[in-house]
């Protein structure tokens, strides 16, 4: 009986997901996993960590975007990689894909604007994955929040 209870303990820390939350202010580091994020104003922070580990961050005070942050578990994604676009971006668009380096650091970024809920939001989703570990964000903002579109298009968040 001690070993079937102490499986099912084993077995929930690995399946079941350990949250927390923090709360960032404006141009204040975060760093998680190596990276090194900042914000635009202040931003709430969910971190999951199980077999997978993932943020979302999303604004403390008014709605404007939205993000979510992955460490890739693969060293290729399986898929063709057109498809990612397909998975996030629900009838897109003028969907674009490009290129962007950082610091040395390329990404794979693909772009599509959609109406959502009477919102005009604009959707990127950049992969990493010329260095361990690999990183996928998606970030979703409005697109009449012209202070948005500047910080996330001209990649202020990502201070690595």
């Amino acid at each position: 009986m001690k070993r079937f209870f102490c499986f099912i303990l084993v077995w929930m820390g690995l399946t079941h997901t350990i949250l927390s939350q923090t709360l960032i202010e404006p141009n204040q580091n975060f760093v998680w996993e190596s990276f090194s994020f900042l914000f635009p104003e202040p931003v709430v922070i969910k971190m999951e960590s199980n077999l997978q580990k993932k943020l979302t961050i999303y604004p403390a005070k008014r709605d404007g975007f939205f993000m979510v942050v992955r460490i890739l578990p693969w060293s290729e994604p399986i898929t063709d990689k057109n498809l990612w676009m397909d998975s996030v971006f629900q009838k897109g668009l003028s969907p674009k894909q490009f290129q962007k380096a950082i610091n040395n650091q390329n990404f794979q970024i693909y772009q599509a604007d959609q109406i959502r809920n009477q919102n005009a939001l604009r959707n990127q989703v950049w992969i990493q994955m010329d260095r361990k570990p690999y990183l996928w964000i998606w970030i979703q903002w409005k697109t009449d929040r012209k202070d948005l579109s500047d910080f996330f298009e001209s990649n202020l968040f990502l201070s690595l």
